[in-house]
């Protein structure tokens, strides 16, 4: 249990219910909100019903009884079920929907009391977008009150949904198969040699026919490619197994990188990946070795962060970054994004005392459902 200080007073008591991976809520009243975390998968019921019980025993022993409750924009989320569940039942209570990634933002926002606008990265592996895709390669411009989403990673199919989280080779086969098409299939690198024939007929398939494949701009399966190709694994016991491996290879001394395009849009921009995923497999092919890919990609990344928001800084002046999201625990690249973004005089901010993963989501549901009058 971590009781947050909120540099703002809340005008009605409120729960905020969390994500679902990381299972965790908060109750807030006052100047103060209480965070009480690892529950871990929500879909599990198990967990689910451990997080129930203690969020009443904590409703109790705080004497809290929520007039606003915020959940997640997921309807598939256990705990958004839940937040909806007891909107409906409750008199005078009002349900918040916050989108995933700004409430990764506005965490980081409370944590550091930020004033004014800011750029907001948000980079993890999951979460509902207002345009029903699979975001997690978010760039955000404005404050709690109001985000727009100005920038983000280009889409991909996701083929199996979450399967691809435990097996990520589907992921490096898609961003394999969107780039090079069917001519992947005869390109020199161990992963592609590798790779099970059968098991890419039936995800072609899935991937032509957008079955079970929705459209993600996840930073974190991203990184789950660039691993599965880079190692040569499959599969993995946890979420993040393998970037974790990768990162651990990484070379602070290797500064070198690979490209990649920013496409501008006239409200969104699009970051494309092509030449960073078609970097990795000719160094793979080259056989150079796995930390220098390691490095080249964890430094591409960063890049990525610093163009971005160069871009961002010259068309809206803003000059405050926060970083947040399940990915910034990688601390290589939260490192490299940091140096280089301050050597650019940008002033960069990260969670401290609230989490930087899914288990920060409810300090930042909290900031919005209280900043917004459609909320209130």
């Amino acid at each position: 249990m971590k009781t947050i200080k909120l540099p703002f007073r809340l005008s009605k008591p409120i729960l905020a219910c969390g994500g679902d991976l990381k299972g965790a809520f908060a109750l807030a009243k006052g100047t103060e909100a209480v965070l009480i975390e690892g529950f871990g998968d929500l879909a599990e019921l198990e967990n689910f019903e451990k997080y129930e019980k203690a969020l009443r025993k904590t409703e109790r022993k705080f004497r809290i009884r929520p007039a606003v409750i915020a959940c997640d924009l997921h309807p598939g989320y256990a705990s958004t079920r839940f937040g909806e569940d007891e909107g409906s039942m409750a008199h005078n209570v009002r349900l918040c929907k916050v989108q995933h990634h700004e409430a990764h933002i506005a965490s980081s926002i409370v944590d550091n009391d930020i004033k004014g606008e800011v750029i907001g990265v948000a980079f993890d592996g999951t979460g509902f977008g207002h345009d029903g895709n699979i975001w997690g390669g978010e760039f955000f411009l404005g404050n709690i009150k109001k985000f727009k989403r100005v920038a983000h990673l280009e889409y991909v199919k996701m083929p199996g949904a979450d399967m691809a989280v435990i097996e990520p080779w589907r992921m490096a086969a898609s961003y394999l198969y969107t780039i090079y098409g069917d001519g992947f299939l005869k390109l020199e690198a161990g992963f592609v040699k590798n790779l099970d024939r059968d098991k890419w007929a039936v995800l072609k398939k899935m991937i032509d026919g957008s079955i079970n494949s929705p459209l993600t701009s996840s930073a974190g399966r991203l990184f789950d490619s660039a691993a599965s190709m880079v190692l040569m694994k499959d599969k993995a016991a946890f979420e993040a197994e393998l970037p974790i491996e990768l990162e651990n290879m990484a070379l602070e001394a290797c500064r070198d990188s690979y490209g990649f395009d920013l496409k501008p849009g006239k409200d969104t921009s699009v970051i494309n990946v092509s030449k960073i995923i078609r970097g990795v497999i000719n160094d793979i092919s080259k056989d150079i070795d796995r930390s220098v890919i390691a490095s080249r990609f964890h430094n591409t990344i960063a890049d990525v962060v610093l163009k971005v928001s160069l871009n961002l800084r010259k068309r809206f002046g803003a000059n405050k970054i926060v970083l947040s999201g399940g990915v910034f625990q990688n601390r290589y690249l939260s490192a490299r994004a940091i140096e280089i973004l301050s050597s650019e005089d940008f002033e960069v901010y990260r969670n401290s005392n609230v989490p930087t993963n899914d288990s920060g989501i409810p300090i930042g549901q909290i900031a919005i459902a209280n900043a917004r009058t459609s909320c209130a």
